[in-house]
């Protein structure tokens, strides 16, 4: 490869500024030693981090030919010693996964430090199809048969650094061609022939036997690549489009939505939407498989009666109130997304004529001598004053029933009653419940009031209650 071709695509595909600093991670094998000195060469300021893994014998040696590549150069590098198996072990994740995972935070973490504008990372051509068929073989979408971008934002990493692979389009031929024109003297990673690994069995099993049925086939998946990555492209616009009229709420590990709305996409955009949730709420989450997204798929489906299921890893999704779909991660309180209460809490209003209820909410107490405007949507009670003492909220107890408003007088258990508005198994147990002197369910909180106190003819007082959430 020639340095002014180099340059080029690092300005022209890369988007790469000369002028601005870059973290090269570099292990010292051919790819990124030739991506290195081809760096060096355009000028560009490079910052090198060297991951040393401790799995290999040969690993103190590869990281003492990385730091003495880089100080015959004058450039600036950093060696990272890390014990990956007892990290592994400790987040319960591959071997690979927990290098791969570790490698990558450590570079985003020292180009932010070095003010550095990317990341750069010598993944190839081959790399690139075998990736694709790894995507293929595994059941993956357009997304991950798109393969690996020269450039992208990965916001797991960060939201403003980019990671840039400016060797995708050169085959691994050419790059040991440039290697030995150049002197360059790699290391070679014995592990890469070990097909117990899954990529490489492709490296060395699968692609030189596709190749017997077409010589070009790594160059035809790399146009597969780019035509997927310009249709996904359309396609992630008219996602988002949904996303904005489906999502009702976002937090750090759920997304609440319209089911209905969620109901009506067309089947591409609900897949893309309910894989962009996911991926959200576990950005370490890898291979969301077409099983996976047809589990959730099916779902939302009318025929599917059921209200609970766990998805893949710790993500599960859940039906709320009938006409909501959360999915979030199993072990999240989510004490933001609704309210929920601990211990019990006396009804003693503040100067404000309010009640905190912890996370936000609060309920606001009215007293008057008429019926105000209030939406019947739960958020409001609306109780006869006279009829009401010595209130308190506090949370569901065995054989608790309800007397639901409008129903006649006729009680219903507690358990029953949420099972008939669908309110979610995850909200119920620490779901606070107002409760008059003598025990009595006055108002289950955002949902119904109790018959037994509502306003008649004969109210004098009206107490109205009402549920808010900063």
């Amino acid at each position: 490869m020639q340095i002014a071709q180099f340059s080029d695509l690092l300005t022209q595909k890369c988007l790469l500024d000369l002028q601005k600093p870059v973290v090269a991670g570099v292990s010292g094998g051919p790819d990124s030693l030739c991506m290195l000195d081809l760096l060096i060469k355009c000028g560009l300021n490079v910052f090198v981090l060297h991951v040393n893994h401790q799995l290999r014998s040969v690993a103190d040696a590869e990281s003492k030919l990385v730091e003495d590549f880089c100080r015959q150069r004058k450039v600036n590098c950093l060696i990272k010693t890390v014990d990956i198996r007892s990290l592994a072990s400790k987040k319960k994740i591959s071997v690979e996964e927990a290098a791969r995972l570790f490698r990558y935070a450590a570079l985003f973490e020292h180009a932010r430090e070095g003010g550095a504008q990317a990341v750069m990372v010598a993944h190839n051509a081959n790399d690139q199809a075998e990736t694709v068929l790894m995507h293929l073989l595994r059941g993956s979408g357009l997304s991950g048969l798109k393969g690996m971008q020269m450039r992208s934002i990965q916001p797991i990493w960060s939201d403003s650094i980019a990671l840039v692979r400016p060797l995708l389009k050169t085959s691994r031929d050419e790059i040991l061609a440039y290697c030995a024109e150049q002197g360059l003297s790699p290391a070679y990673d014995q592990s890469n022939q070990d097909t117990k690994y899954f990529r490489n069995r492709i490296r060395i099993e699968l692609l030189p036997e596709l190749m017997t049925y077409n010589p070009r086939v790594m160059e035809l998946l790399a146009s597969m690549s780019d035509v997927i990555t310009v249709d996904q492209s359309f396609l992630e616009v008219e996602a988002n489009k949904a996303w904005q009229n489906c999502a009702l709420k976002e937090g750090m590990r759920f997304v609440l939505f319209n089911a209905p709305r969620l109901s009506e996409l067309h089947p591409a955009l609900l897949r893309r939407v309910l894989r962009k949730a996911i991926s959200q709420i576990e950005p370490e989450l890898r291979d969301l498989d077409f099983a996976a997204t047809e589990r959730a798929v099916n779902f939302l489906a009318p025929k599917n009666r059921g209200n609970h299921i766990h998805l893949i890893s710790n993500i599960e999704m859940i039906k709320n109130r009938r006409s909501e779909l959360l999915i979030c991660k199993q072990d999240e309180l989510l004490d933001d997304l609704w309210p929920q209460i601990k211990l019990m809490v006396s009804f003693l209003p503040d100067s404000q004529n309010e009640i905190e209820l912890g996370n936000h909410w609060k309920i606001r107490c009215v007293e008057s001598q008429q019926v105000p405007a209030f939406k019947k949507d739960g958020q409001t009670a609306v109780l006869d004053a006279d009829l009401l003492f010595g209130m308190y909220l506090n949370t569901t107890s065995p054989g608790d029933r309800f007397l639901p408003y409008g129903l006649n007088g006729k009680s219903v258990k507690l358990g029953d009653y949420w099972t008939n508005i669908g309110l979610a198994e995850k909200a119920r147990s620490k779901w606070p419940l107002l409760r008059n002197g003598n025990g009595d369910i006055v108002w289950i909180i955002g949902t119904q009031i109790s018959d037994r106190y509502k306003i008649t003819a004969a109210t004098k007082r009206v107490l109205t209650l009402e549920l808010i959430q900063l």
